[in-house]
């Protein structure tokens, strides 16, 4: 396969240009890339703990999870669609990205209606699974672009199942609304994972 010239950017960490190839990820910027699974799962895991010990969900941590998790995906989403990848994640991101907006939209909305402020960017552990994911082009972005939304989407239903549990009626409403549309996007995720993998 040929590579087009990353024109003025220095060459990104952990990528090895031998042979003109870049691999995915280096062992340290995978680790890195990784700490999505860091947010995400404390969050999904400590929502678990308290739907088993009949602690309530608590809104505002919730919401930020969610506008974190949704930001990240849509960010990701639109640099997908906008660059040279497979047609599968292209297809996909297209969708996802508007996907996204209409979801951020309606926890900005819920989030204001509680008086919770949302962070004004996503969670650090996310911004850095974003800024990995930026230097790479075609394949290798549709694949990791892939991996990502299964990673990030199985975390985020996990979130959603246990606001589903809470007192809060809003909270409840938006996972019902949510749920149903996460999995069918997990399973579409998974069939262009299956398209892109090596």
């Amino acid at each position: 396969m040929h590579r087009l010239p990353q024109g003025h950017r220095p060459p990104p960490a952990g990528h090895d240009r031998r042979a003109g190839m870049a691999l995915a990820m280096a062992p340290a910027a995978t680790r890195r890339a990784f700490l999505l699974l860091g947010a995400g799962a404390a969050f999904a895991s400590g929502a678990a703990t308290a739907q088993d010990t009949g602690d309530p969900v608590d809104p505002a941590h919730f919401l930020a999870f969610a506008y974190s998790s949704a930001l990240l995906q849509q960010r990701a989403s639109a640099l997908t669609a906008s660059r040279d990848t497979r047609p599968e994640a292209r297809e996909y991101a297209g969708g996802m990205a508007r996907f996204r907006e209409q979801q951020l939209a309606r926890l900005r909305s819920l989030a204001g209606e509680r008086g919770v402020t949302l962070p004004g960017d996503a969670e650090f552990e996310h911004r850095v699974v974003l800024e990995n994911l930026e230097p790479l082009d075609f394949l290798a972005l549709s694949r990791r672009y892939a991996e990502i939304q299964i990673q990030a989407l199985t975390q985020e239903i996990r979130g959603y199942e246990a606001a589903e549990k809470a007192p809060d009626e809003g909270l409840k409403q938006l996972a019902a609304e949510m749920l149903p549309q996460l999995r069918q996007r997990l399973e579409a995720a998974n069939r262009m994972h299956d398209a892109v993998k090596p």
